[in-house]
């Protein structure tokens, strides 16, 4: 084992969340990579002998019910049958039931044939509250998530990118579109097609908010290249996951002593008298 590759693991491993978010770049790409969330990154791939990689998805769950996002370009494309690779060596698959486009242009979300084993993968699903509600990074670091097959192994990668927000110069009172760029030449030829975008957000003392992993957005191939805003061409057009939000609906209980009020059906009548005459109420 190469000198200080052990030192290395360990310290990955004891890193906190507040210095992944804080000193992404002095902790380097190694220790980016090691972040758990990055862990719902999986391999989509077609069930053949052996396994073939289609690209990138992530796996997203609720706690009682999880699906995958990818890119719907990807999915479209790719033949069938369609499964998760639920270990990086191919062995151990999940197949995809079926996919539908979401309401945001480019995303595709998928629903599991069978639900998602608790043990024995290589993936943890990433908890929907770590998706964000909107395509906005907040000036973090942030990655492109991809996968690769190094031999018989799948293996993540991610390319740190900027992010800008595109209004055409100034001509437009609203952001366009938002261009991912990479940080390193080298990864201007990544497969990113469906490819997660993660930011490492810092705390936020005025709001009460940790440092946290979340996903942004989804990475499409930037082709049409209009803009250029950064010194390395852009790779990624970003498209939002809202459409998490509908697909995995919170699933909690109201908890004891809420003001959230109880739906309510009535039926009118006319024998009645007082402020709530006419309403004859009962709890669904």
């Amino acid at each position: 084992m190469p000198a200080g590759t052990g030192a290395l693991a360990r310290c990955a491993q004891q890193l906190s969340p507040a210095l992944l978010a804080c000193k992404p770049l002095e902790v380097g790409r190694d220790t980016r990579q090691a972040a758990s969330e990055l862990r719902a990154v999986a391999p989509l791939v077609v069930l053949r002998e052996p396994v073939e990689l289609v690209g990138p998805c992530t796996i997203v769950t609720n706690g009682a019910r999880t699906v995958v996002v990818s890119s719907a370009e990807l999915l479209r494309k790719a033949p069938e049958p369609l499964a998760v690779a639920l270990t990086l060596d191919g062995k151990k698959t999940l197949r995809i039931a079926q996919w539908s486009m979401g309401k945001i242009a480019g995303v595709g979300i998928a629903e599991l044939a069978e639900p998602f084993p608790k043990t024995g993968t290589d993936l943890v699903p990433l908890d929907l509250s770590s998706v964000s509600a909107t395509v906005d990074t907040r000036g973090a670091p942030s990655a492109l998530v991809w996968i690769a097959k190094e031999g018989s192994l799948f293996v993540r990668r991610a390319a740190p990118v900027h992010v800008d927000a595109i209004d055409g110069g100034g001509m437009s009172d609203e952001v366009l579109t938002r261009l991912a760029s990479p940080d390193e030449a080298s990864d201007g030829e990544a497969p990113i097609e469906g490819a997660p975008l993660f930011s490492w957000m810092p705390a936020d003392p005025v709001l009460g908010r940790k440092s946290e992993v979340v996903l942004v957005a989804i990475g499409l191939p930037y082709r049409q290249q209009t803009f250029k805003p950064r010194a390395n061409p852009a790779i990624a057009e970003l498209v939002g996951v809202e459409d998490l939000g509908r697909a995995l609906p919170w699933e909690g209980a109201v908890p004891e002593g809420s003001n959230e009020l109880d739906q309510v059906a009535g039926e009118i009548r006319d024998d009645e008298s007082g402020p709530l005459a006419g309403l004859d109420l009962e709890p669904e």
